[in-house]
């Protein structure tokens, strides 16, 4: 089951850095031997958790992500609109039966106040919808490109805990999974 789950994580991962690698190599309009005037950053909160019973293995995700760009010479504090993309998933195995659903939904306009950007710690206060999450301080983990992280609890707060289909299969509304938050900053492919 386990197995199971960490591939699906990889591959979900993996989705978000094609993601990023294709942002990324977009460019900014300006010129091969221009400097970029922009800088693009990807934003992610995961959680992931499970429990076993002698029946079952349940494993549960849940992933709220999105992408930004911001100016090269953008103040350490500032506020972003931007497209927010939340996902939960619920894994089941009983015997040698599996089963997997995810519900997911794109909020159009999420909005990410931030303070300390480009220095030692970074906060910031994430709207999706009528969810509201302060989060930070996160630290700088200092290999590039530059990355901030923090701890984050994906609660029955976070939009879809009540969605219908996982609901019926058994997901609990309810569940509290820890998890954390990154804020990095995505390098261009030449």
């Amino acid at each position: 089951m386990w197995e199971r789950c960490k591939c699906r994580v990889w591959r979900l991962a993996s989705h978000l850095g094609a993601v990023s690698v294709a942002a990324a190599g977009c460019g900014d309009g300006s010129g091969p031997d221009d400097p970029p005037s922009t800088v693009h950053y990807q934003f992610a909160l995961a959680a992931f958790g499970g429990d076993t019973t002698p029946e079952r293995a349940r494993a549960y995700d849940c992933f709220l992500y999105g992408f930004f760009d911001l100016p090269l010479s953008a103040p350490a504090n500032g506020t972003v609109r931007l497209p927010i993309r939340v996902e939960r998933r619920l894994f089941e195995t009983r015997g040698s039966h599996s089963e997997s659903t995810l519900a997911d939904s794109t909020i159009g306009e999420g909005v990410l106040e931030y303070t300390g950007l480009g220095e030692d710690s970074l906060q910031f206060v994430l709207t999706a919808g009528p969810y509201s999450a302060s989060l930070g301080p996160g630290g700088l983990v200092p290999n590039p490109p530059p990355e901030y992280a923090g701890e984050w609890t994906c609660g029955p707060d976070v939009p879809l805990a009540q969605d219908s289909t996982l609901l019926a299969y058994g997901y609990d509304a309810g569940l509290a999974i820890p998890g954390t938050w990154r804020v990095s900053e995505i390098q261009p492919v030449e």
